[in-house]
């Protein structure tokens, strides 16, 4: 559908030139504005079908419009556009009922076009269900006590689903939904999240229902969600289902690589109603799981470093202060490593910034895998990495790094022009008393430094503290 009409504001004349140019040659219907008084009078006098505004505009900031519009126009989608400092706003955003939110240092017109393609499509998705459930109310009187329970169920639905919650608390809160708002013998879900490790099923039986008439039905659910995980492939072996269960209702809910599929089953068929009721119940459901996996890489973006995947300089103060606080409640000790590559200028300034970004890469890779489950890797800046050991006096903090020193140094890097051998040095520091996160991380950099004047490939800590033993560090 086109000329539908699209609110863009923006205080960038020429991202609000291109923009607006662009969403025209697509046949919609552009009003641009430059600050937010604008938009705001423009909000006033029209329904918009889409905002897609700046979180920081003059008069009236992107958040101010977003309350406004779901307030006044809660049928409009919002779109944020959002600077890469701006992640905690876009969170807010999220929460307040925006759709989607974009960095603008990252922005490209084919992922614009797709974003306001799919928030259109919610919209139109969202009043084709009101304008179906309008016209179930006007042409079936004699339904009309339980259409009213099922647009009270809906809007329970979507108002359950529409704040935060954990993934627990979304898969058992739709089930339950669901389960108050149909009348069936059996009910199931199979989940499984994007690692493949957050795996969730849960069912419902009404008393009437055996267990084998059950179990039946748990092998039929969990072979139609296989099928589903393979591409949609039939069953090689199709369960056959028990007379009283052979009604059935199946819709899968998925967001990227998260899949959830949603059954319900019972002797007596489904009307339309109660079909198209399953299948919203499952929508709102989908929608919030788009909601949940925005969410978790948005919360992603905030504490990983884009290149590495590693925890990112920011969150390392959270995790380091928080590691002390602990060691100074339970008398733990606590030692840290501070990495910094060799010669890496060498690297970038002869074979280029994408291979040492390969360098680095493949770096954080072994750092990862090097390192035991309760130690603590993350990226301090540039080609400087810190490594946070709980529970480590420094001597054993020592073995460690020449460990890691030794094995950083046997390493051998693929890349087009050649072959690559890296080394590192590494400082390390352990918690004195009466010492902050922020001393013993000065303290591991100085070392580190002292390793650098001393010919680099090698590791150094405190002053008063002897070389680890290499024969220890290839054991340890």
């Amino acid at each position: 559908m086109k000329h539908e009409k699209i609110l863009l504001a923006d205080a960038d004349p020429q991202m609000l030139g291109t923009l607006t140019k662009f969403l025209q040659g697509l046949k919609f219907s552009v009003s641009a504005v430059a600050d937010g008084r604008h938009a705001m009078e423009a909000l006033k006098a029209t329904e918009f079908h889409l905002a897609v505004l700046d979180l920081k505009l003059p008069g009236y900031s992107g958040l101010d419009l977003l309350s406004y519009i779901k307030a006044n126009s809660p049928r409009t989608e919002v779109i944020l556009f959002t600077g890469q400092a701006e992640v905690e706003s876009a969170i807010q955003a999220l929460r307040l009922g925006a759709y989607d939110y974009l960095l603008k240092s990252d922005l490209r017109l084919a992922e614009f076009q797709a974003v306001v393609g799919r928030a259109l499509e919610r919209r139109r998705l969202s009043q084709s269900n009101r304008k179906l459930l309008q016209n179930l109310r006007h042409t079936q009187k004699e339904l009309a006590r339980q259409r009213s329970v099922d647009l009270t169920q809906v809007r329970r639905i979507g108002e359950a689903l529409a704040v935060p919650l954990t993934w627990e608390q979304l898969f058992h809160g739709l089930l339950n939904l669901i389960w108050e708002s149909l009348s069936v013998s059996v009910l199931g879900m199979e989940f499984q999240g994007a690692d493949r490790e957050l795996s969730l099923e849960a069912y419902r039986r009404h008393p009437s229902v055996s267990e084998s008439e059950m179990a039946a039905f748990k092998d039929w659910l969990k072979a139609r969600f296989e099928q589903e995980c393979q591409g949609g492939q039939q069953a090689a072996n199709p369960v056959d289902m028990p007379k009283q269960l052979s009604e059935m209702l199946c819709e899968k809910a998925q967001a990227g690589a998260v899949m959830a599929v949603v059954a319900a089953a019972r002797e007596v068929s489904f009307t339309p109603e109660e079909r198209e009721l399953f299948r919203i119940c499952v929508l709102q459901g989908e929608a919030a799981l788009k909601n949940l996996v925005l969410f978790e890489e948005v919360k992603t973006l905030a504490v990983r470093d884009g290149l590495t995947g590693l925890y990112n300089y920011r969150h390392f103060w959270e995790l380091l202060n928080h590691e002390v606080e602990l060691s100074r409640r339970y008398g733990k000790p606590l030692s840290l490593l501070f990495l910094d590559l060799d010669n890496f200028k060498v690297v970038n300034d002869t074979l280029g910034h994408p291979q040492g970004d390969v360098v680095l890469k493949t770096l954080a890779s072994y750092l990862k895998t090097a390192v035991r489950l309760a130690d603590v890797v993350c990226r301090y800046g540039g080609e400087e990495f810190v490594v946070l050991l709980p529970h480590t006096m420094v001597e054993a903090a020592m073995i460690i790094a020449e460990r890691l020193r030794q094995q950083i140094s046997e390493l051998t890097i693929p890349l087009p022009a050649r072959e690559l051998q890296i080394t590192v040095s590494i400082g390390v520091a352990g918690l004195k008393d009466n010492k902050t996160g922020a001393d013993l991380l000065d303290e591991a950099d100085a070392a580190m430094y002292r390793a650098k004047q001393s010919g680099r490939n090698k590791v150094c800590g405190p002053q008063d503290l002897a070389p680890a033993p290499q024969s220890l560090a290839r054991e340890a």
